[in-house]
């Protein structure tokens, strides 16, 4: 059995592993044509991880979300090149969620100790949603609609907060997860 630190550095290797793979064979595919055929996963999977993604990041007035970001396709590309292991890990990890009847209340149950999972539906929850991100905001939707990122321009002034603004308030805990 992996302890929790174990499992997220395995997890984190096989991720980037995959990922560095994946980008060596990257195409772009039109979103109907990626949406009709999965690579990896079956019907049913692919189901289940486009709902998902879409429960993890909906879209809203800024942008159209996972969906529109095509990030179940992302990941599906990103496993597709992966090893065996982290191929297994997201089969096990989405087989709950295949054909289930309330994908929300599961989960929300597997996010409840997002920052010290303990059990395997709580550590794909992690998994899941760092893939998410990952695909979110490395897609045009996430980068240009989210963001705003304008791109590589020249600009006489930063319009903003003063340097006095950007003090931390008091008792300031950063939100993102300390990995260990």
């Amino acid at each position: 059995m992996l302890s929790r630190r174990d499992f997220a550095t395995v997890a984190a290797a096989l991720w980037a592993e995959a990922l560095a793979s994946a980008e060596q064979h990257h195409h772009e595919l039109a979103p109907q044509v990626a949406a009709a055929t999965p690579m990896f996963f079956t019907v049913k999977e692919r189901a289940a991880l486009q709902q998902l993604t879409e429960l993890i990041l909906p879209a809203d007035e800024r942008s159209g979300g996972a969906a529109a970001a095509n990030v179940a396709q992302y990941i599906e590309t990103v496993v597709f090149h992966a090893q065996k292991p982290l191929q297994t890990a997201w089969r096990n990890g989405l087989r709950p969620y295949v054909g289930a009847a309330d994908p929300l209340a599961l989960l929300t149950a597997a996010s409840k100790n997002e920052f010290r999972p303990r059990t395997p539906a709580e550590r794909f929850f992690v998994l899941l949603k760092d893939a998410c991100v990952d695909g979110f905001y490395t897609s045009r939707e996430g980068i240009l609609k989210e963001l705003g990122y304008k791109g590589y321009t020249f600009l006489r002034e930063f319009p903003g907060a003063e340097p006095a603004d950007l003090k931390a308030p008091a008792g300031y805990q950063p939100l993102l997860r300390q990995r260990s």
